[in-house]
């Protein structure tokens, strides 16, 4: 006899306009920089923004930050499908605000003047310089601390 297990959910809402990432014991914003300022922003900027939210202690905590690449990619999937802020379709879950950028700057810096972006359009990342703001923003997370529920 087999047993019926329900599929485990991956995303589920958090406090404060926030999305706890249970397989990656992540908590990401439900907006992503545009979306909470109006402003696209360098990479440097959304550093400085997410300095501010650290200050202000946003959700109750001091430790957000820009995504790695690896964790930016991880909410990339070609199963889920949301809109961007020009109306086209982007491959991230429906649980995150749909009018997003559908680029992201990362943390990830090369030659100390190149930031990487992710696409949630193409999957794909690319170079820009990180004092560029055309089309930026990014979509600030943090870790959930080992003494923290996942909800």
């Amino acid at each position: 006899m087999s047993e019926t297990t329900e599929p485990k959910v991956r995303f589920v809402d958090g406090d404060s306009e926030t999305i706890i990432d249970c397989d990656k014991r992540l908590v990401w914003l439900k907006q992503d920089t545009w979306q909470v300022t109006g402003k696209w922003m360098s990479q440097l900027q959304v550093k400085e923004f997410a300095e501010t939210l650290n200050r202000k202690r946003f959700a109750g905590f001091s430790n957000w930050r820009l995504p790695t690449v690896n964790e930016a990619k991880s909410l990339f999937n070609k199963n889920w499908k949301n809109t961007d802020n020009s109306g086209q379709t982007i491959f991230l879950s429906k649980i995150f605000d749909s009018g997003c950028c559908f680029l992201c700057w990362t943390s990830d810096v090369r030659h100390k003047v190149q930031g990487v972006r992710l696409s949630f359009r193409k999957g794909v990342t690319m170079y820009d310089d990180i004092y560029r703001t055309s089309r930026g923003s990014s979509r600030l997370v943090r870790d959930i601390e080992k003494d923290e529920s996942l909800i």
